[in-house]
């Protein structure tokens, strides 16, 4: 539903000065750099599977022998975050804490950002609830301490929402799109799901009711911006594996893993070869990851009622649990953690990640009832953003690991969400108080 324009039907609500924002956003990023500090003291994750590629191609990046695996070129993984902590290598030492602690500096910068974004959507008070809520949530920190390319996607997709959602939808220039398809851009290099981010942008422009025209011109500023950042490792690719490869060549065999016969919803690599065609990917992964996307694509057409079911448990993986980043963290810890500890860790994470759940709905209803009334439609830039990640795990194979880039933004509504049910119910004893008073009168 479209929004009037702010201007014609009411008053900007008031922000705090650029200081209080940048204190705030300050004083939350130092918060959350000291838990993520105190959690690396008692949990040290031996990076395993996907993350010793990450640290092993870093390090072979480091050392000047290019991207390859088994001497030959790749782009299965992104490029992104093994370039970037390539150059935390370079700079730092290749030790445990250099990419350990550019990992947690980057989600404590994202606490800043949850900050940041809901002073500026709603309240400072939001903000602030916000921003702590995300400090101190304990899957986010766990995720810190490992060497995972979520941290960097998070930090840029965090930065995007908030890029977009700075001014209301008349007051962005052409040249703020382009730089806000450049963060988006960046954020490809390292998980390439947001390529089709220009789709939702050009919802919320149409949504804050720029018109056609100019939603289009922007959305065409964003994209251009989005290939832009992107360009160096699609010609980086034409050169090395001979084909158009935008970022990755992982995008058609992920498909697959969620659109088989044999297909969970959830991650899906057997290892025996009737149910798994694919083993061999890496000998010619450009050929393998067409070949997948398919045999992925058919298996949607012929199966059709299927894949819709399976969209549905895929989405439950999606939200299910925080088992995923106490795994890859306390689970790979050396030495390893006590069992209490862990134990301990695992209940206050789901109790935290439920209470933020449930609350963040409640946020997005009231988030998008305030909107209205406010005729002020940029809380829908994050909301859009939400609605696209999580629609891409309609086909996509999801658990919660995938969840981890949308959650500053979940913790953003819960944080709005718990300001607003706070006050409703102070109001509320205000009201029995005053009607007890006058009924005694």
């Amino acid at each position: 539903m479209t929004l009037e324009h702010s201007h014609a039907r009411a008053a900007a609500i008031s922000c705090p000065s650029a200081v209080i924002l940048v204190l705030d956003a300050l004083s939350v990023t130092a918060v959350a750099l000291l838990l993520r500090l105190l959690w690396l003291t008692a949990v040290h994750p031996v990076p395993a599977s996907d993350f010793a590629w990450y640290r092993d191609h870093a390090l072979a990046l480091a050392a000047g022998q290019g991207y390859t695996y088994a001497g030959k070129p790749t782009a299965y993984f992104p490029i992104g975050y093994p370039l970037f902590l390539a150059g935390i290598y370079q700079l730092f030492g290749s030790g445990f804490w250099s990419g350990t602690m550019a990992n947690a500096t980057l989600n404590s910068l994202t606490a800043g950002l949850v900050t940041t974004l809901g002073t500026v959507l709603w309240k400072r008070s939001a903000g602030l609830v916000a921003g702590l809520l995300f400090a101190g949530y304990l899957s986010q920190i766990a995720w810190s301490s490992v060497l995972c390319s979520e941290m960097l996607f998070t930090f840029l997709l965090t930065l995007a929402a908030l890029f977009g959602a700075a001014r209301r939808g008349r007051d962005i220039r052409l040249g703020r799109a382009f730089a806000l398809g450049c963060v988006v851009g960046l954020a490809c290099a390292v998980r390439p799901v947001l390529m089709l981010a220009p789709a939702p942008w050009f919802a919320y422009l149409i949504v804050a009711r720029v018109g056609w025209r100019r939603a289009s011109a922007l959305a065409a500023a964003m994209l251009s911006g989005v290939l832009l950042a992107v360009a160096p490792i699609t010609v980086r690719n034409a050169i090395d594996l001979h084909a158009f490869v935008l970022v990755s060549t992982n995008g058609g065999v992920n498909l697959w893993q969620g659109n088989n016969p044999h297909a969970n919803g959830a991650y899906f690599w057997p290892l025996n070869p009737h149910q798994n065609p694919f083993l061999s990917y890496v000998s010619n992964e450009v050929t393998e990851d067409h070949a997948a996307a398919r045999a992925a694509r058919a298996y949607i057409f012929t199966h059709p009622l299927h894949t819709l079911e399976m969209g549905f448990v895929k989405w439950w993986h999606l939200f299910d649990g925080v088992s995923n980043a106490l795994y890859w963290s306390i689970g790979q810890s050396s030495p390893p953690v006590p069992r209490w500890f862990a134990r301990a860790v695992h209940a206050v994470d789901l109790g935290t990640y439920l209470g933020m759940l449930a609350s963040a709905c409640g946020g997005i209803a009231m988030a998008v009832r305030s909107a209205r009334m406010r005729r002020d439609a940029r809380a829908f830039w994050p909301l859009l953003i939400v609605a696209y990640y999580v629609a891409l795990f309609f086909v996509f194979p999801a658990w919660d690991r995938m969840r981890a880039p949308i959650e500053p933004l979940l913790a953003l509504f819960a944080g709005y969400g718990i300001v607003q049910m706070t006050r409703a119910v102070r109001r509320l004893r205000f009201v029995r108080r005053f009607a007890r008073g006058s009924n005694a009168g």
